[in-house]
């Protein structure tokens, strides 16, 4: 049965049925049950014209380089549903371009090239089997960058310890009303010191707090650690806040990491009747650790 198959696939009769591979009772038009296999090669030159009979290719080479798509013709250079995939596994960048007189699509709007950056992956289909056809650019990965770590976490700022009515200031973690995360994923306001408002005729101080803050996880490595800061407002006051980075240190409870921030109120200074800039609120801290290695 097997030969008798291959005798009518490959001489070229057109089979009105399905078609199943290890099963018996095929839901496709082509069913395998089991694995496939395809083309696979990998290339080092810095140039490099994809063939028909290519599927899977990964460039290795030591400089840049640029893939050619093929002339998509009629016949048998019709390429209607041709699919490759590319990786980049080198230390450069790989352009794929289209032949002369193709092109190839992002979107609506046809392309030049395409640049396949360090560690990413590609897949094009060919949508069209006539000359001046269309590759199209229908999948791609990015890969994580290879020299970076990143770890986010909203934390809270606390109320002012001079607001009306205020939060006295404290030291140690002798208040835990303001911690933020769960388990070892959590974040103690070790302290905080309030400044209160200066508004005379001639300077404006804000009102002004400093907060240290405290990991209780496995300690970050700071070196080459840059944190990025910015202070966010969920509630139904209309206090503006700007938050800058102190200081960041493993220099807490046992070793653990502390941050250190300054946060100001900057949408007004001062008082306005009972109302003045020192904060009765509890804000957000959104904190990104973005480490380079």
């Amino acid at each position: 049965m097997k030969k008798y198959i291959s005798i009518l696939l490959f001489g070229g009769l057109t089979l009105n049925a399905q078609v199943g591979i290890n099963t018996t009772t095929p839901n496709s038009t082509l069913a395998i049950n089991g694995s496939l296999r395809a083309g696979y090669k990998e290339v080092t030159a810095t140039s490099y014209t994809i063939t028909d009979t290519d599927h899977y290719i990964t460039y290795n080479g030591t400089g840049n380089t640029t893939f050619t798509l093929p002339v998509i013709g009629s016949g048998t250079s019709s390429y209607t549903g041709r699919i490759y995939k590319i990786k980049n596994i080198s230390t450069s960048n790989l352009t794929i371009q289209p032949s002369s007189g193709n092109t190839l699509r992002i979107d609506n709007t046809p392309v030049s090239s395409f640049v396949v950056p360090v560690g990413a992956y590609a897949e094009v289909v060919n949508n069209s089997n006539t000359t001046g056809g269309t590759w199209d650019l229908s999948f791609t990965v990015l890969p994580k960058p290879s020299n970076v770590e990143i770890y986010g976490a909203q934390l809270s700022i606390p109320p002012h310890g001079n607001g009306s009515p205020g939060v006295a200031d404290w030291t140690n973690h002798s208040n835990t009303s303001y911690d933020t995360g769960t388990g070892t994923d959590r974040w103690w306001v070790v302290s905080k010191s309030s400044v209160n408002y200066a508004h005379t005729s001639t300077y404006s101080n804000t009102s002004r707090m400093t907060v240290v803050y405290e990991y209780q996880g496995t300690p970050f490595n700071v070196t080459n650690m840059y944190p990025i800061l910015t202070a966010g407002n969920n509630s139904s006051f209309p206090d503006v806040f700007t938050a800058s980075f102190v200081s960041l240190t493993n220099s807490g409870t046992g070793g653990r990491t502390r941050l250190t921030v300054s946060v100001s109120r900057v949408d007004f200074i001062g008082a306005n009747g009972t109302n003045n800039s020192n904060w009765t609120g509890t804000f957000l801290l959104n904190l990104l650790l973005a480490r380079k290695y």
